[in-house]
């Protein structure tokens, strides 16, 4: 039922469906594959370098930072500052106080720079003149009163890092800063205290690294302490959003190999937590997936646009070949019937030279030569058995032509389009033999390649079931032979021999051999055979079949006996079951040197 409801489908429709099933089709399935393969390597590429940024910002803080804390060990283990910082106040000479605070000016300035560190700052006993410089020296009761120092001592370490929260406004004219402090211990009593180091850097520089950590938009870094206290954020409205506990920080911070999937207050992230070196700071990472799939959606609707664009100019394409090409066939079709119903002008407008419009001229030419066949047959009176021949001749084209064109159809329907080139090309070489620019006369060569093609043709019909072998002697190709001989008998061979046998493959050979000035070639075919009592009837004329050309084999021996005489003709020999072999005896004449057909 299928193939019924499609063997109806105009050509036309046919045409469309087979370019939306080998264009859009498989456009669609290449855009989808594609949409696949790029979000998979979008989200690859995000993680990578999200890793990668991540990784060298977490490398280069610390090495930033170890700097500053280098800084502040050597500060505080300077031997002169341990020497001025453990004098008795009270024996502290004046003199000895103000050369101490310049030489310790000098000294704390030596390791600043207007780059990473902002101020060295030095605390010491309240009771020092100096203590009160409040530039790079400060008393130790301003450290006592920080924020910091209470969680210095909590923490039981030398070290502390500093949030700017945990830091005092020393002047107006600071910037944010962040800072490291350190703690100097009295040589004299490990357990005291006699003073402290705090390196000052601008938390702005810090800022711009972490800014820079981020790969994706809507993607968020920031730093806090064991404590929970932020550092810094690149972003603080989505600190508010993302942040994560410092329990869950530090837990994350054991997996360095990939980005952990965490869903925060609904929102599932890529999560990576990472301990700064030295330092308690936890620098973290978030991007939520919401952002890799924003970029992901704008490539499928990329592509999805991208597809309409181009399935529109493809299907419009095709639908203005189509329409050229089945307009010009069924013009074709039309004039065909006419010519059928017995209307010899029907002839096709053409103005296109390919092989649709070579196959137009032909059949132009064709159904302009029998309308001056017909006329130079009524003018001159010729014998009614030529102008039979001539009108049997005729009736062999339009018959075939009309077969021709509707396996072009079928084959349209299957979307063989390689097959209906072939098929147009080999039919219009075919009628052009056939017409043999209106001469009844042609060679031998020309016969065997007018009979070639219509096998062709027919293999194309009959899925390869004619196997056509020629082994004709090169010396008599150039020989005369009535044209449309040997295509009528290989007909005959194919219809009633072949196709006969049923579903079986066939072979027909052609061969040849010369005896003095006589040629005869021989087709032969393996088919079913005829009986013996229905050979003589063929070449006389009483076997009038209406399935393929039995009806012209006499036609042709009676065309050849007319123009070379009674010795020439056909010759049918068969073995029924076995095959039929066709002889056929011409003379060895070439053009002009005697005997035309008129």
């Amino acid at each position: 039922m299928k193939i019924k409801f499609f063997s109806q489908i105009k050509l036309m429709h046919k045409f469309l469906l087979s370019y939306f099933l080998l264009i859009i089709i498989p456009l669609l399935l290449l855009s989808m594959l594609t949409y696949q393969k790029v979000s998979t390597l979008i989200e690859s590429y995000i993680t990578y370098s999200s890793k990668q940024a991540f990784d060298q910002t977490n490398l280069f803080l610390s090495y930033k930072l170890y700097r500053f804390l280098n800084v502040c060990n050597v500060v505080g283990i300077d031997d002169n500052l341990i020497s001025i910082l453990a004098k008795n106040p009270y024996e502290y000479d004046i003199h000895d106080q103000i050369k101490d605070m310049t030489n310790l000016r000098k000294f704390l300035d030596s390791f600043q720079d207007t780059v990473d560190i902002y101020k060295v700052r030095v605390y010491l006993n309240d009771v020092f003149t100096y203590s009160s410089e409040n530039v790079n020296i400060l008393g130790n009761y301003q450290a006592k009163h920080s924020r910091w120092y209470g969680i210095l001592k909590q923490s039981g370490k030398k070290n502390l890092w500093c949030p700017s929260s945990y830091l005092d406004k020393i002047s107006d004219t600071d910037p944010n800063l962040l800072s490291v402090v350190t703690s100097i211990r009295n040589p004299n009593d490990y357990s005291q205290d006699i003073g402290f180091v705090r390196i000052d850097f601008q938390k702005g520089m810090i800022d711009q690294i972490i800014k820079n950590a981020n790969t994706i938009d809507k993607g968020l870094t920031y730093i806090q302490n064991s404590r929970g206290t932020i550092v810094t954020a690149s972003n603080m409205k989505l600190l508010k959003k993302y942040k994560i506990t410092t329990k869950l920080a530090m837990r994350l911070s054991n997996n360095t190999n990939k980005l952990s999937t965490v869903n925060i207050h609904g929102n599932d992230c890529l999560v990576e937590s990472s301990i700064i070196a030295n330092t308690d700071w936890y620098m973290v990472t978030i991007i939520p997936t919401d952002s890799i799939f924003s970029k992901i959606r704008s490539i499928r609707n990329d592509l999805i646009l991208l597809l309409l664009i181009i399935g529109t100019i493809a299907f419009t394409l095709a639908f203005y070949f189509s329409n050229s090409l089945t307009k010009r066939i069924y013009k074709l079709i039309k004039a065909m019937r006419k010519v059928h119903e017995g209307n010899l002008n029907s002839f096709v407008n053409n103005t296109s030279s390919d092989e649709i419009g070579e196959l137009i001229e032909n059949y132009n030419y064709m159904l302009s030569q029998m309308g001056i066949l017909i006329e130079k047959q009524y003018k001159s009176g010729k014998a009614v058995k030529n102008a039979e021949l001539k009108a049997l001749q005729a009736q062999i084209n339009p018959h075939f032509l009309y077969n021709t064109l509707d396996m072009i159809n079928w084959l349209s329907y299957k979307n063989m389009n390689k097959e209906i080139s072939e098929a147009v090309k080999n039919l219009a070489k075919f009628y052009k033999l056939s017409l043999n620019k209106g001469k009844a006369i042609t060679k031998i060569k020309d016969e065997l390649t007018h009979v070639s093609l219509y096998v062709e043709i027919q293999n194309m019909r009959y899925s390869n079931r004619i196997n056509l072998s020629i082994d004709i002697d090169e010396k008599i190709k150039d020989y005369d032979i009535p044209k449309i001989t040997l295509q009528p008998i290989v007909e005959n061979s194919i219809i009633h021999g072949i196709l006969g046998r049923g579903n079986e493959c066939g072979n027909i050979s052609i061969t040849s051999e010369t005896d003095d000035d006589i040629i005869t070639i021989f087709v032969k075919d393996d088919g079913i055979g005829i009986p013996e009592d229905m050979l003589d009837k063929i070449l006389s004329g009483e076997i009038n079949s209406q399935k393929g050309s039995g009806y012209g084999l006499k036609n042709i021996d009676d065309r050849i006996k007319l123009s070379y005489g009674e010795q020439y003709g056909l010759t049918y020999k068969s073995v029924l079951s076995e095959g039929t072999t066709v002889e056929i005896k011409i003379p060895a004449v070439k053009c002009g040197d005697s005997h035309n057909i008129n």
